[in-house]
């Protein structure tokens, strides 16, 4: 085993059969907030490493803007990501900053600044595109939004691997684990409303208050793509009675009530996530061709639950995957 140490990230790198390339993102530490960065993806990433050798990069820079790289997004304009620091430490301007996160990689303070994280960026990229199959690994919170996706894999639009492809491989995923999945539904599920009720606590915190009128844009997101899940799930006298009363009491009984309606958890292919944001992904290892040459990605969402539980269980899962997308790509 040979080990890298790198300004900004760690390679690990091992003989394997495959080649398999695993980068963890966003593994790097939570600076001011404990979401900031994908619980125990780097632990599933290196339990898929270990089992089948190739190359493991892992970030170890916070995904925060003013603090670190995002290196899951694209880069920014310097003029916009210097004129943006202060606000990013200050908070302000959020509509303005949640946009800027949903596209870019960083801030910074000034030109040197700038030039030294885009050097960190474009080194963690010229090692990823060294891999033919790379895996990239993420941690997603246990939201209403992911039931019951206990894990979600992105294609990229069908580039990065036949959707048809990855839908046959999952199934076959799903039919082996169906004892294991039905096994782990209860903890699962109470993990999920235990989640949405850390969520709301978080919001009164920051906002002071619970309601949608004036919610900050990033926590609105996710309480709008929750809302559709409980809908979907639900009795239009739940929904009703949520909209005539939007409280924290009121929301967590209509989760809980969404969610005995809902199956046991599964492998899912882009049920909520489909590579929206992972911008630097699909141009720094794909570009502008329709089929890299020869290279084949994957964006895999695990769920924080199987992450933190059973890693194990996940890291078997992605490198099944893996092996029969190699053997009938």
């Amino acid at each position: 085993m040979q080990a890298f140490f790198r300004r900004g990230y760690v390679i690990y790198k091992e003989k394997g059969e495959h080649d398999f390339t695993y980068v963890a993102p966003h593994s790097g530490p939570a600076l001011e907030t404990p979401t900031s960065r994908d619980d125990n993806s780097e632990t599933v990433a290196s339990l898929c490493w270990m089992k089948t050798g190739g190359t493991l990069i892992l970030s170890t820079l916070p995904r925060k803007r003013a603090f670190g790289i995002d290196f899951n997004r694209g880069i920014p304009k310097k003029s916009e990501s210097i004129e943006l620091f202060r606000d990013f430490l200050g908070d302000k301007n959020l509509l303005r900053l949640h946009n800027f996160r949903n596209k870019y990689a960083w801030s910074a303070c000034n030109g040197e600044d700038y030039r030294k994280r885009f050097k960190i960026y474009q080194s963690f990229w010229n090692e990823a595109r060294n891999g033919k199959s790379v895996a990239l690994i993420h941690s997603a919170f246990n939201r209403l939004k992911l039931v019951p996706s206990i894990m979600d894999i992105s294609t990229f639009d069908g580039i990065g691997v036949d959707r048809k492809l990855l839908d046959g491989i999952v199934k076959d995923i799903n039919d082996e684990y169906k004892g294991f999945f039905k096994e782990i539904d209860k903890s699962y599920k109470a993990v999920v409303l235990l989640e949405e009720e850390r969520a709301i606590n978080n919001i009164i915190r920051v906002s002071e208050k619970f309601g949608l009128d004036g919610m900050n844009p990033d926590f609105l997101e996710n309480i709008k793509a929750d809302l559709e899940a409980i809908r979907a799930c639900t009795d239009k006298d739940v929904m009703m009675e949520l909209e005539r009363d939007f409280t924290p009491r009121n929301f967590l009984q209509a989760s809980k009530k969404a969610l005995l309606n809902m199956e046991p958890p599964k492998v899912t292919v882009e049920h909520f996530f489909k590579c929206m944001k992972s911008v630097a992904p699909k141009k720094q290892l794909m570009g502008r061709r329709k089929h890299p040459k020869g290279r084949t990605v994957m964006n895999i969402e695990c769920s924080r639950f199987i992450s933190f539980w059973y890693p194990n269980e996940a890291a078997d899962m992605i490198v099944r995957i893996l092996e029969m997308v190699h053997e009938t790509g």
